[in-house]
């Protein structure tokens, strides 16, 4: 089939094309964070303003070598999936409160600071001690929107998020009219796509590899508690009722 130009044309008018620069991020910020610092950096709660720009990630499904028959040539399988490090861009405030944030955010994750002496601690943190995961994690959505409407949109969220680095910044006299800009990584445990189903419990119907996978955890578990109320028999009839119930954890396996 020859290509068409007006048919070309007529498709991408009819199905319009998406913006990079239709996009807003909001950020959930742990309280341990906010209630540290809403007093002294108002800016806390309006830094999802300052995102100027963020990296949405890719799938990125990891594979091995293999060869189906044990000769000939190698293809890949997949094995399971990363979650590469999300970029993100921030605008400085004039008051540095931007730099605050992300510089005390990565201090509860580990205590860098050791102006006030190496047994001096922050929150309970000596210096290069790590902090509780609960206490610094955080919630990311970033909703990219089409043709300025909010109501098309494509949501991305992530959820036990923290920076894992806050980047460099230039400071230069070459361009006076330039923002300064702070560029972080975010690392996060779990993603959620508009586009993705919503997976469901798995119910004990016939051939359920989870039912099945319950059942035998279930039998572990009584195997172990009866062999912890194993003692020794006070008499016969207590040596028999302990023979039985071993013979009944083997044959559960």
């Amino acid at each position: 089939m020859a290509f068409n130009i007006s048919d070309f044309n007529s498709k991408v008018n009819k199905h319009g094309l998406a913006k990079n620069n239709l996009f807003f991020a909001r950020i959930t910020l742990p309280k341990s964070i906010t209630n540290e610092l809403t007093a002294t950096s108002p800016i806390v709660r309006d830094i999802e303003f300052f995102c100027r720009g963020v990296t949405l990630p890719e799938l990125d499904i990891t594979t091995g070598d293999v060869q189906p028959q044990g000769f000939g040539p190698v293809v890949r399988r997949p094995q399971g999936i990363n979650f590469p490090v999300l970029p993100a861009t921030f605008m400085v405030d004039s008051e540095f409160g931007v730099l605050k944030l992300f510089h005390r955010w990565s201090q509860a994750i580990v205590n860098y600071d050791t102006s006030g002496g190496r047994f001096a601690g922050v929150n309970n943190q000596l210096p290069f001690e790590l902090g509780y995961k609960e206490d610094y994690q955080a919630t990311m959505q970033v909703a990219v929107y089409s043709h300025g409407s909010r109501s098309v949109e494509y949501l991305y969220e992530f959820s036990g998020l923290y920076p894992v680095n806050v980047g460099s910044m230039e400071a230069s006299w070459m361009n006076d009219a330039e923002v300064m800009t702070l560029p972080v990584g975010f690392s996060y445990d779990e993603l959620k796509v508009t586009g993705a189903r919503t997976g469901k419990v798995l119910s004990d119907r016939p051939g359920s590899t989870t039912g099945k996978l319950l059942k035998w955890f279930s039998s572990i578990n009584s195997a172990v508690n009866t062999i912890e109320s194993i003692t020794k028999p006070a008499g016969v009839q207590d040596a028999i009722n302990q023979i039985n119930n071993i013979n009944n954890i083997v044959e559960s396996f």
